[in-house]
């Protein structure tokens, strides 16, 4: 089936994405652990009944403007930045820098909503925002 299906992608003739870009720069093996981590969590969330739709829309706003290089680079900073304040494995604390780091703005009370991602300690650093421009 899936050789079938390899088949018909060969014969649509589509640019690939790649085509015509640089190489990537290696990365090291802690860049490669925390993207992965970075983009499970996003993709998580994105699945989750628990995650606000307004949080979903930024963290797609973002996935779709930004490398997930960039986003994990840009939370890497923020924990960086605040140092013992976040628990890289505790997900809900990534998610909620992630979503912040995507522009995520958390209610001006100091304070989640319930069924709010919680709001990280700290102030990231200006990170990359994305949020859907309307298709």
């Amino acid at each position: 089936m899936l050789g079938g299906a390899a088949l018909a992608l060969g014969m649509i003739g589509t640019p690939a994405l790649a085509q015509g870009a640089k190489s990537p720069p290696a990365l090291t093996q802690e860049q490669k652990d925390h993207g992965v981590e970075t983009f499970r969590l996003i993709a998580s969330a994105m699945q989750s009944e628990n995650v606000p739709n307004d949080v979903k829309s930024v963290l797609m706003g973002c996935m779709y403007e930004n490398p997930i290089g960039k986003i994990s680079e840009t939370v890497d900073s923020a924990l960086a930045a605040n140092p013992g304040k976040i628990d890289r494995t505790k997900p809900e604390q990534m998610l909620s820098v992630i979503a912040q780091v995507c522009g995520y703005e958390p209610p001006a009370t100091g304070t989640a909503a319930p069924g709010k991602a919680p709001a990280a300690p700290g102030k990231p650093p200006a990170a990359p925002a994305g949020r859907p421009k309307g298709r």
